[in-house]
């Protein structure tokens, strides 16, 4: 039989194709029903397996024909460290993408190199998200407690970050990022409590940040500048910068910076395009084309039922253009509605398949 290769053209066509289907997802107010979301990953699976070299390669070495893969449980899910050695996309090698996005880290890891080829797919994904999970952007302003991201150009949260204050028709605005300049921050909340105009206010930090931000503040100082409609978004744990504390005692210590004692979270990371938010408790909702399954951590081919703890495995159908199929290095529980926590990191986990593909390449 003859090979009958796919033309560059038509590999645009497909992948726009699939990002049709995902922003009427997107964008409608409907669920689709189990049955057609089950399918619609099926083909962004069947299309990555395909058109995307790096996966293709880590779904042939596990011995997995995309062919006679006929449900979800049974798609391989790529480990996120491949990022970390391997670009991974469907762009042809004289394509240029739009950017590059690189991890933060940790002191001696190696970042990982996310290539994103539209930008504006980004923004519309990541906008709607937070729109179906935390609020509309109608006046919603936006301030950012991001050092260590901040001092770097490559990184998603920022760019996630300044596309809704875009989007908010927020002037000037490299003014509303802070790194760690207090009095700078505490003025512009001064600022926006004195305002006459209700606005919803979410302060999205880096969490050693805002601990060491709440640490040097008195409870008059709070009390002065106490926005009713502040909310904390706080993300990126600690980064080396102090020991590590469980959520509870993060939250605690940051519930006193807002009225409503609630402390939001948001979950990310560089190799996706799509967020988990949280209204609080550390409870994470997926937008629709985003879900959380959780795997035993000493056989990546089982999946535990809600409730068990297990490592985090994400399907972000976004990710179309790289891998919507990852393995973290997160450990965490699933609930019976999708929602889902996190409770640590397993970093030492072998997974079948990672280290096949860094002998092989």
């Amino acid at each position: 039989m003859m090979n009958v290769s796919v033309k560059p053209h038509d590999i645009k066509q497909l992948l726009r194709d699939l990002r049709e289907d995902i922003a009427n997802m997107a964008d409608s107010a409907d669920e689709l029903s189990e049955q057609d979301w089950e399918a619609l990953t099926l083909r962004v699976f069947r299309f990555q397996a395909t058109h995307n070299a790096v996966y293709k390669e880590f779904v042939a070495l596990l011995g997995v024909v995309p062919g006679t893969v006929q449900s979800v449980a049974d798609i391989p899910f790529m480990p996120v460290e491949v990022f970390q050695t391997h670009e991974v996309h469907v762009l042809g090698e004289s394509e240029k993408p739009d950017a590059i996005f690189c991890s933060s880290g940790t002191t001696g890891s190696v970042p990982s190199r996310h290539v994103v080829d539209d930008l504006a797919w980004y923004n519309r994904i990541a906008q709607r998200g937070f729109e179906r999970l935390m609020g509309p952007f109608e006046n919603a302003v936006f301030i950012a407690l991001l050092p260590g991201y901040l001092e770097r150009g490559d990184s998603s949260l920022v760019h996630m970050v300044r596309s809704f204050m875009t989007h908010t028709h927020q002037s000037d605005v490299d003014q509303w990022f802070f790194m760690r300049d207090w009095k700078g921050l505490e003025t512009k909340l001064d600022n926006l409590a004195a305002s006459e105009s209700k606005q919803q206010v979410y302060l999205i930090g880096v969490t050693h940040a805002l601990l060491s931000w709440e640490q040097s503040l008195s409870d008059q100082r709070i009390l002065d500048w106490s926005l009713e409609d502040l909310q904390i978004i706080e993300t990126g744990g600690m980064k080396g910068e102090g020991v590590e504390l469980v959520r509870e005692e993060v939250h605690a210590r940051l519930s006193r910076l807002v009225q409503s004692e609630v402390v939001c979270s948001e979950y990310g990371m560089t190799e996706l395009l799509s967020q988990a938010w949280s209204k609080g408790r550390g409870i994470f909702m997926t937008p629709p084309w985003m879900r959380v399954m959780v795997g035993a951590i000493d056989d990546p081919g089982q999946w535990l039922p809600n409730g068990q703890q297990g490592r985090i495995h994400v399907i972000d159908l976004a990710n179309v253009a790289s891998c919507g199929f990852l393995s973290t290095g997160d450990v965490g529980r699933r609930f019976a509605d999708g929602s889902f926590e996190i409770n640590g990191r397993y970093d030492q986990a072998e997974v079948r398949g990672c280290n096949l593909m860094a002998s092989d390449f």
